[in-house]
């Protein structure tokens, strides 16, 4: 089968290679993948800046944004599931510690995770786990499908930041990711959704203007501080999302917020500074997570089923395996949303 790898521990090393089609375990499915989105997670491992809970395998097939149909099963999965059209949920904890216990699996210091720590759904095929692999309605476009686990975070956002009918929220950093946040937050009753960026995300500010975002905030340009203030006549955004994986991203994320407002931070960066005194003035409640569980996936298949969301005006033609350099200088010049694979 064809695969896209980490071939070795070089700054990007990718690479379309040949590899034999993987045997699935006693409780494994074997998944035809159809479709699977390209995340800032493999670029950020194929730089070498990817710091997880255990070491990146080398080589090792990149990906953990995917969907297909089961094609195999091992010897303690009903042979009933051959056939299903699935989505894969990339993580599996121990089972065994407490967090895992308690229903955090996220938070599971030995956690595994589909193209992080074992290989991933950048190939023809994948060996995982049955009970990953959540069946999918027959009318959910694979494409749609595979990225169920980026639109998974969301779910989890939408349930930390609690918002009511009405709120405004502020998205700073118009990615991929951002923009998944305004597709669900103007769906769940959001009354304006702001948008932070910079100059070179022209692009993707057209893309969000389009898909119903409110303001459009470019930080390098005008204070942005100032701007949101003066929009919402004063009184800040109630929910702050932080998607631009930046120091100052956070400090302005814990800025930009109203009195009793929700910060919710995604960037993945070791360091960065706000000011305790504003957050406990404005009673700001601020939450940092990591993954998602599995109410989080189902809940995103179940809206995506639904069709309540439109999501194919954000999500690239596929591009074959063999493309692999195209398809990641598309996610990193921003021509899609979401750039996917149909392998």
């Amino acid at each position: 089968m064809k695969a896209v790898i980490r071939e070795n521990a070089e700054k990007w090393s990718l690479r379309t290679v040949d590899m034999p089609v993987p045997e699935p375990g006693e409780k494994d499915v074997l998944v035809r993948i159809r479709a699977t989105g390209v995340c800032n997670t493999d670029a950020s491992i194929l730089l070498n800046k990817y710091v997880g809970r255990k070491p990146v395998p080398i080589p090792m097939i990149l990906g953990h944004e995917g969907a297909g149909e089961i094609v195999d099963a091992g010897s303690h999965v009903d042979k009933s599931r051959i056939g299903e059209r699935v989505s894969l949920e990339p993580i599996a904890g121990c089972g065994r510690c407490c967090q895992c216990l308690i229903g955090n699996k996220n938070m599971c210091a030995d956690w595994d995770h589909i193209g992080i720590t074992r290989h991933g759904t950048f190939a023809e095929y994948i060996a995982v786990p049955s009970t990953q692999a959540h069946i999918i309605a027959e009318t959910l476009d694979f494409k749609v499908a595979a990225i169920a686990e980026p639109f998974g975070l969301v779910v989890r956002s939408l349930e930390q930041a609690r918002m009511m009918l009405g709120e405004t929220v502020a998205i700073v950093g118009p990615g991929s990711l951002g923009i998944l946040h305004l597709l669900a937050f103007k769906a769940a009753g959001a009354s304006r959704v702001i948008m932070v960026g910079l100059e070179v995300d022209k692009k993707r500010f057209e893309i969000a203007k389009s898909l119903g975002a409110d303001y459009s905030v470019m930080a390098d340009l005008e204070d942005p501080v100032a701007a949101v203030m003066e929009y919402t006549n004063g009184r800040g955004a109630d929910v702050v999302i932080e998607t631009a994986n930046s120091p100052r991203a956070t400090t302005l994320a814990f800025e930009l917020a109203a009195a009793h407002g929700r910060v919710i931070l995604f960037g993945l960066h070791p360091k960065a500074e706000f000011s305790p005194v504003q957050m406990l003035r404005k009673a700001v409640t601020a939450y940092g997570d990591v993954g998602q569980v599995s109410r989080h996936f189902l809940n995103a298949l179940k809206i995506m089923e639904s069709g309540k969301i439109d999501f194919t005006d954000i999500i690239s033609a596929g591009f074959s395996l063999d493309q692999a350099d195209q398809a990641f200088a598309d996610a990193r010049e921003g021509n899609a949303v979401k750039v996917v694979f149909e392998p």
